[in-house]
């Protein structure tokens, strides 16, 4: 029987120092499989054959700036897993699937590296040379049999290398599309949403004309990207953070109007997150009063005023 005993407790269970590393260590992760992405996509265009623009370093730093720390904290983090039967198979089939496409990049990386330090156009050259220098008598006996079979070999590499990368290119679009359904487990983890939303510029340049929406609306499958709002609103306001609230409020109307969630959902829902944040702020004392003033600020200001009317400025003030 595994003994379960050296498994991480799960986060309500541990100390807020220990809690802090997990979730820095979650961020981490998280940021890596996209930078990791976004390095992939700008080389493989790069890996045609016309262009042999792929070099051996641009490889190696991808694998060992982004792509390690994705498979070795995701193999420690998901192999530990205390989520749900569902969530531990899918992180399960994410660590496996990403170590398999970590081999494969690095059998490209290693075939880049023959093709960059065995150039086998210069010794074809200099042996058409001794040829034509009528030398060639004075080469050992089986040279130009031995030379034809390299010439083979790397063809075949070459071929291998565009086959590991298009296969390569095939597998990470995959793992994005699962990448992002494991990660929905991290969608009520204030530390995370916001570490992700401080890096909207990054994505703005990943996914172009969609940005950290794209992503937000992966992890909150049900209303999108203006959940993911109305959460950082309700976060950033119990931090004490009111003009990045109104912000991020303005952002969930906005995106909730462009994507055509029906106002009484956007409505509920932004009451849904207004009563958990009370509910957790009721206890007496001054940073409970301060919440209530902050909220109350928010709701006197648009775009909240229009959407939650008097009832709700009403309840704020008592």
């Amino acid at each position: 029987m595994a003994d379960h005993s050296e498994h991480p407790k799960s986060d309500d269970m541990v100390s807020s120092h220990l809690l802090r590393l997990r979730n820095q260590e979650r961020v981490e992760m998280i940021m890596s499989f996209y930078r990791g992405l976004k390095l992939f996509r700008d080389l493989s265009r790069q890996a045609q054959p016309a262009k042999r623009g792929l070099h051996y370093d641009a490889v190696d730093r991808l694998i060992e700036t982004e792509l390690r720390q994705v498979k070795d904290s995701c193999h420690r983090l998901f192999g530990e897993s205390r989520r749900s039967e569902a969530d531990r198979l899918l992180q399960a089939i994410f660590d496996m699937y990403f170590g398999v496409l970590f081999h494969i990049l690095l059998k490209a990386k290693e075939n880049l590296r023959l093709r960059e330090n065995y150039n086998v156009q210069r010794l074809e050259k200099l042996l058409e040379d001794l040829r034509g220098m009528k030398q060639a008598s004075d080469l050992p006996p089986g040279v130009r049999q031995l030379f034809a079979r390299l010439a083979v070999e790397f063809a075949r590499d070459s071929e291998e290398l565009e086959g590991e990368m298009g296969g390569a290119r095939f597998m990470f679009n995959q793992l994005e599309k699962l990448f992002n359904r494991v990660i929905q487990v991290y969608d009520d983890n204030p530390t995370i949403i916001r570490s992700l939303y401080c890096q909207k510029d990054f994505f703005a340049a990943l996914f172009p004309g969609q940005g950290i929406d794209r992503l937000f609306a992966r992890i909150y499958q049900r209303n999108g990207p203006a959940e993911a709002y109305f959460f950082l609103g309700f976060d950033f306001l119990r931090s004490g953070h009111i003009v990045e609230a109104q912000e991020a409020f303005a952002q969930a109307v906005k995106t909730g109007r462009q994507r055509r969630v029906p106002p009484k959902r956007i409505r509920d829902l932004y009451n849904r997150y207004r009563d958990q944040m009370l509910a957790s702020q009721s206890g007496p004392g001054d940073s409970a009063l301060a919440f209530r003033l902050r909220l109350r600020e928010a709701e006197d200001c648009s775009p909240l005023r229009s959407l939650v009317g008097d009832q709700v400025n009403n309840h704020a003030a008592g």
